[in-house]
């Protein structure tokens, strides 16, 4: 087949017949030539993590570099939104000797058995300068638990005791005795009603008590509660300690005021404009 193929070159030679300097131009094989040696692939080198930044793309303003942050601590942050709020300023009233003195023996007319106390000082204006502990609040009656009172409000609540409970009393069927007085609080440096805002309770600084029960000799005891309607001789008691006790101090709440003083009666010496009285 090759002598075949070889045999017009050789004529045309022999012939002279000139071939041209330039012939045509063979095309390019598209298809992938087999290279002779095959070389191991070499990776794509990976960008520095810790030197290299990606570009920021067309039309996005470029970030200003920050310090890196510090690590998060592992104590809790305290919630300030459930932080309580400060006190509100209170201010105790100043202890005039004279008139303690006084207080003391209007104390003992009424049988009461007291002790003056070391003063006592709390945050915000909270104390009592001269704070007293009743045992006895007036003849054959007692005051449970311990009390930190000043004097003036001690004396009223001996005067209330002597001139309206016991009297109170003695008009149940049997004639009942009087023979102790409960209380849920006396001085407490806090609020109105215990609340997380507003102004500064008249505990703070001992001029409230509050009364939660009345124990007798020949009847059980009757506890402050909501009695409206009850229609028996222990609503008719405490209607008459109630209403009697507005007589003697400023401030006088109970059951039906509100929720907080469904259970006792609040009793305080708060002075007034014009000589105002609450009684709720």
């Amino acid at each position: 087949m090759r002598r075949l193929l070889a045999l017009p070159v050789l004529m045309i030679v022999f012939m002279g017949v000139e071939l041209p300097e330039k012939g045509p131009v063979p095309v390019e094989d598209p298809r992938p030539q087999p290279s002779l040696e095959k070389s191991a692939p070499v990776p794509e080198a990976k960008p520095d993590t810790e030197t290299t930044k990606p570009e920021p793309k067309a039309g996005t303003p470029a970030k200003p570099e920050t310090e890196p942050k510090e690590p998060a601590s592992s104590e809790p942050e305290t919630d300030k939104a459930q932080e309580p709020a400060p006190l509100p300023g209170i201010t105790a009233p100043k202890a005039d000797e004279a008139a303690l003195v006084q207080c003391e023996a209007e104390l003992r007319k009424l049988g009461s058995v007291f002790k003056r106390e070391e003063p006592l000082r709390g945050e915000n204006g909270c104390g009592i300068e001269a704070p007293y502990s009743i045992d006895q609040i007036v003849k054959g009656v007692t005051l449970s638990p311990a009390s930190q009172l000043r004097c003036e409000t001690a004396l009223e609540l001996a005067r209330w005791t002597d001139s309206v409970v016991v009297p109170a009393a003695e008009a149940m069927p049997d004639r009942i005795t009087l023979t102790q007085i409960n209380h849920g609080s006396t001085y407490v440096c806090r609020r109105r009603n215990s609340a997380s805002a507003g102004k500064m309770s008249e505990h703070a600084i001992g001029n409230a008590v509050d009364i939660m029960s009345f124990e007798f000799k020949g009847h059980d005891p009757i506890l402050v509660s909501p009695r409206a309607g009850d229609g028996t001789v222990e609503e008719a008691f405490q209607r008459a300690v109630r209403g009697g006790a507005c007589l003697h101090f400023t401030t006088v709440l109970g059951p039906g005021t509100n929720a907080s003083h469904s259970n006792h009666l609040h009793l305080d010496v708060i002075k007034r404009k014009r000589g105002y009285r609450l009684c709720e």
